[in-house]
């Protein structure tokens, strides 16, 4: 079970000094050949649409059976340090691991007209299957962080869609209930909701200069708040009349676990400063899905070092190779 060091047993401090610059700065001089030597690849998503992220082959003796597909969170990217640290400590592990970018995630704003929004799980399974279409590893597995949590769980839904069965998803503070994350965000220390609402703020701008005759700038330099932001991009911009139903289109509460199609574990933290721990208390339950609560571990973080993995890192890995015992 995971127990922080005393400095970093505050979800705050957590949270700041997970995505922070100096865990990256650590990351980049600990991982730097790693990163170089990872190779970009666009995916086929089907539809039309090109996804693309970052393939590393482990330095092993014999080539890796496996691969692990990560997903990072909502404006994050394939160089996220929660992204980087967990792929590297795979790839050590003699995984090998391909970081896939979200659309209009990690500069591929190009890639796409269309603007990014959470509903959008056809295409990620699609990269997904067109990952296994295009290499040959005996299993494939996916860990996700936050709303890549979220995507994670769905993919395992949609298992019929992909080429070859899945050995098995990790998401870590997974987005269970995105009214009620909304709600922590509107309510919680103002500083996350800030946080968010910029980043989504740059990377519309980011889209719109790709794609000018998107119209909506003079408009977003008016909106200051996430609701704010909500409420003029889902009507207009995704097949939603109203932000309710939006939300509910990736809403996992009830019993839409229940049909998960492959072994699942859920990592989730009592102290998440983003998302509410009794959101667990309202999801099915099956019999191949696991969940783990722990007291502490704030939003994706799991930090016992600036300059050490996470227990996210080492719970995948032991995760991951118990299931291939299994296999």
């Amino acid at each position: 079970m995971y127990t922080p060091p005393w400095h970093l047993r505050n979800p705050h401090i957590q949270a700041i000094l997970s995505s922070s610059q100096i865990r990256r700065s650590v990351l980049s001089q600990q991982h730097q050949s790693f990163l170089n030597q990872a190779s970009w690849q666009e995916l086929d998503a089907g539809e039309g649409i090109t996804l693309a992220g970052e393939r590393n082959i482990a330095n092993s003796t014999k080539p890796s059976d496996t691969l692990v597909v990560l997903f990072h969170g909502w404006e994050g990217s394939s160089k996220s340090n929660y992204i980087v640290s967990a792929a590297y400590q795979l790839c050590n592990a003699d995984f090998d691991v391909f970081r896939l970018n979200f659309r209009d995630h990690g500069d591929t704003y190009a890639l796409n007209r269309g603007i990014f929004n959470s509903s959008l799980i056809d295409e990620v399974v699609g990269a997904v299957n067109n990952l296994q279409e295009t290499t040959n590893y005996t299993r494939y597995a996916i860990m996700g962080f936050s709303l890549g949590g979220n995507f994670a769980l769905r993919v395992g839904l949609h298992t019929e869609k992909l080429a070859k069965p899945l050995l098995g998803i990790f998401a870590v503070s997974p987005v269970i209930d995105p009214a009620n994350t909304m709600n922590v965000l509107r309510s919680g220390a103002f500083w996350y909701e800030r946080y968010f609402a910029k980043k989504w703020a740059t990377s519309l701008r980011k889209k719109q200069e790709v794609f000018p005759e998107y119209d909506y700038g003079n408009t977003l330099n008016t909106l200051k708040t996430l609701d704010e932001m909500n409420e003029y991009f889902i009507p207009k911009y995704t097949n939603f009349d109203t932000v309710a139903n939006y939300f509910q289109s990736y809403t996992l509460s009830g019993n839409t676990l229940a049909n998960l199609r492959c072994p699942t574990l859920i990592l989730a933290a009592e102290d998440d400063p983003v998302i509410p721990v009794s959101d667990f208390a309202t999801i099915a339950r099956p019999t191949q899905l696991s969940v783990q609560i722990t007291s502490k571990g704030s939003h994706c973080a799991y930090l016992e070092s600036l300059t050490k993995a996470s227990y996210a890192d080492r719970t995948a890995i032991e995760y991951f190779i118990k299931l291939i015992g299994k296999d």
